[in-house]
């Protein structure tokens, strides 16, 4: 991997934006939390980053599958960095157009998420890509390990602001390090798609999915632990700013936890590379991050609470690397933006009811309880997914 430069500029250009993006995840929910004391306004301004999956996640993935990945990820970190910048002017004219500016960015997401993951697998070879997802996860971990534990306690001493214009410079580092990659599309993406209509296109990508048995049953298993995994987020922020009393700074160290078990597991998969079972890997990994969860609940202190956060972070590296590379693996490449921006859709459309779900109920019902229920939902799945022997073989 040291000595594949296109890799290494994926990895430095990813790295320096992600440290961004962490003080801006921390930044929007208290903007919104600190103007309008609602844990339901807080929640609709998380779950907006996954709400544009559900409309223009398909068209995306025929963009993708037609477009020149690289450029694709050159203009969407350019546009980001752009809509980021003006966060600090709209919050000071009118909290509608954060929302407005949230949705945009989340919007761009759309295109880029999918984009880069369909991208490497043609920078890396197959035998390498489940050491390489690992090494591309465990520099997003060390960014939010870094980022979330300065965001929690720099929000306390400087505006939000600052965060949001540190953001915008981070995607245009990004767009300079995918500009300087070698890389030519494959022939095929000039012509194939040349005669075909946009409806088509998608409905080959959802056609791949529903008659692929493995990625079917792995993508109905994702929903369903999503639907646990995105409920946990404003939880954890209301956990820490209204149940155990200690602000952003006790969330920033929340996250910070989980990002620092997640380096750990991606680290560990790093070294073990291929000799992982993905299935396994998949299946254990969500179980056991499930059980973490609802341990959460159970805890008095910030710190004690920590420590079952990273044990989260481990499980999640486990179970969302091997997924990764088990998608990109088995799909070919002219599918892969499609299937990608499928699966994005059906999951980050359950992400976003979630989400709005968590901060609702937050506001009446126990957090700590929640917290039991979003952990079940993760976990009670990946349980059952060990009687499929298609899943435990992946």
């Amino acid at each position: 991997m040291a000595r594949n430069g296109n890799f290494l500029l994926l990895w430095v250009g990813q790295f320096v934006s992600q440290v961004g993006d962490r003080l801006a995840m921390v930044a929007f929910p208290w903007l919104i939390y600190q103007r309008t004391g609602s844990a339901m306004s807080t929640g609709v301004i998380l779950a907006l980053y996954t709400l544009p999956y559900i409309f223009i996640g398909p068209f995306a993935g025929v963009v993708i599958d037609r477009a020149d990945k690289r450029r694709l990820l050159i203009a969407s970190d350019i546009v980001r960095a752009g809509l980021v910048a003006l966060v600090p002017v709209a919050a000071s004219w009118d909290l509608t157009a954060v929302y407005g500016l949230a949705l945009l960015v989340a919007s761009v997401n759309v295109f880029f998420d999918p984009c880069k993951l369909a991208l490497l697998p043609d920078v890396v070879e197959e035998r390498q890509l489940l050491r390489a997802n690992s090494v591309l996860a465990t520099g997003e971990t060390l960014t939010e390990v870094v980022g979330y534990a300065t965001a929690g306690f720099a929000l306390a001493w400087v505006s939000t602001a600052t965060a949001f214009r540190i953001d915008a410079a981070t995607f245009l580092v990004s767009a300079v390090a995918f500009l300087l990659m070698r890389y030519r599309r494959p022939l095929r993406e000039a012509t194939e798609h040349a005669t075909l209509s946009v409806r088509r296109e998608i409905g080959e990508g959802l056609d791949f999915v529903r008659r692929h048995r493995g990625l079917l049953l792995n993508t109905l298993l994702v929903i369903v632990a999503t639907l646990g995994i995105g409920a946990t987020y404003p939880l954890t922020f209301f956990f820490a700013v209204d149940v155990l009393d200690g602000g952003t700074t006790a969330f920033g160290l929340f996250e910070a936890s989980i990002a620092a078990g997640f380096l750990a597991g991606s680290l560990l998969l790093a070294t073990l590379g291929a000799r992982v079972p993905k299935g396994y890997a998949i299946l254990g990994g969500l179980a056991a991050a499930g059980a973490a969860y609802g341990l959460v609940a159970l805890t008095d202190t910030v710190w004690a609470a920590c420590v079952f956060f990273a044990a989260a972070g481990v499980a999640n590296a486990a179970a969302l690397i091997a997924i990764d590379t088990y998608v990109q693996a088995i799909v070919p490449e002219a599918l892969r933006g499609r299937v990608w921006t499928m699966r994005f859709t059906f999951t980050q459309g359950a992400y976003a009811l979630s989400v709005l779900a968590g901060g609702a109920l937050a506001g009446f019902v126990d957090v700590r309880l929640l917290l039991v229920v979003a952990g079940a939902i993760i976990a009670v799945p990946a349980l059952v997914g060990f009687f499929s022997r298609t899943l435990r073989e992946a």
